[in-house]
C-alpha cells in the first residue's frame, strides 16, 4: 500500500474536518501519510493522516519530490506554490 503514496504528491482528504482539501504528502510513516498546504497545515506542524482518509491523485511535483527524498524540507511558500502548480495540471485522482 505504500506504493500509492510519495514524498511531493497531491492527495484530496477524504475525512475530518480538512475534507475536500488537497495536501502535498511530505512523508511516509508505517501506518499514516504526513502532509501539509503551507495554510491550514503548516510545514511546522503538519498533518499524519490514515492512509484510508487521503485519495492519492497522479500528480506529483518532481523537484519537491527530489527535495524531500534528499531529507530536504519546504517552506510554507514553497508548498503552496507546488499545490497551485499542481492544480493548474489538473490533479487528476487515481
Amino acid at each position: 500500500m505504500e506504493g500509492d503514496f510519495r514524498p511531493g504528491q497531491l492527495v484530496l482528504s477524504l475525512a475530518g474536518r480538512d475534507a475536500g482539501r488537497h495536501f502535498l504528502v511530505l512523508r511516509l510513516t508505517a501506518q499514516r501519510v504526513v502532509v501539509a498546504d503551507g495554510e491550514l497545515r503548516k510545514v511546522s506542524r503538519p498533518k499524519a493522516k490514515n492512509r484510508r482518509h487521503l485519495l492519492p491523485c497522479q500528480a506529483v511535483d518532481e523537484d519537491a519530490a527530489g527535495k524531500l527524498a534528499g531529507g530536504g524540507t519546504l517552506g510554507d511558500a514553497e508548498v503552496k506554490a507546488v499545490l497551485v502548480g499542481l492544480a493548474e495540471k489538473g490533479g487528476r485522482e487515481k
